[in-house]
C-alpha cells in the first residue's frame, strides 16, 4: 500500500513524500493479505496496462524522492512510458497534457500541491462527465484510469 501512496504522490505532482500524508490513506499491508473481515471493499478491476503505469510511476517516484530526477523529468518519462505501453488516444493525451502542465507549474512554484490536486481532480471529473457521450471511445484510457484510481474515482469503462 505504501507503494500506492508513492505512486499517488507522483501522479499528483511527482513530489513523492510531501503528498503522502496529505492523502490520508493509511499505510498497511496489501489488501489481499489482510484478514477477510478487515479487507477494504473490492476496487474495480484494473487492467494490465494500468498496473504497468502504476509500477512505472512507483519506480519514478523513488527516483524523485532520492533526487535522481526532477518531477518534470519523471513526468516526461512516465509520458513516454504511457505512449509505449498504451499508445496515444485523445482522452489520455488530454489528461497527460494537463498533468504535465500542472507539474511544470508546481515545479516553478506557481501552484502548490493543493492547487495541483484540485485542478487535476477537476480535469478527471470533466472526463467522467464527457465519457458517456464520447463517440467513438478510445479502447483503453489506461493513463486516465490510473489517475482516476489514485483519486478514488471510478474508471472509465466501455
Amino acid at each position: 500500500m505504501k507503494r500506492l501512496f508513492l505512486c499517488a504522490a507522483m501522479a499528483l505532482s511527482l513530489s513523492a513524500c510531501s503528498a503522502l500524508q496529505q492523502l490520508g490513506v493509511p499505510i498497511s499491508s496489501h489488501p489481499d493479505t489482510a484478514p477477510a473481515k478487515t479487507r477494504p471493499p473490492a476496487a474495480p478491476a484494473v487492467n494490465g496496462k494500468t498496473d504497468a503505469l502504476l509500477r512505472e510511476a512507483n519506480r519514478l517516484a523513488d527516483k524523485v524522492k532520492s533526487g535522481e530526477l526532477t518531477r518534470l523529468a519523471a513526468a516526461d518519462q512516465l509520458g513516454a512510458f504511457r505512449l509505449k505501453v498504451v499508445g496515444a488516444n485523445p482522452v489520455d493525451d488530454n489528461t497527460f497534457a494537463m498533468y504535465r502542465y500542472l507539474t511544470v507549474e508546481r515545479e516553478a512554484g506557481r501552484i502548490d500541491q493543493d492547487a495541483f490536486r484540485a485542478k487535476m481532480d477537476e480535469r478527471l471529473r470533466e472526463w467522467m462527465r464527457r465519457w458517456p457521450k464520447l463517440n467513438p471511445k478510445p479502447a483503453e484510457p489506461a493513463f486516465t484510469n490510473f489517475l482516476l484510481k489514485l483519486y478514488g474515482l471510478p474508471p472509465l469503462v466501455r
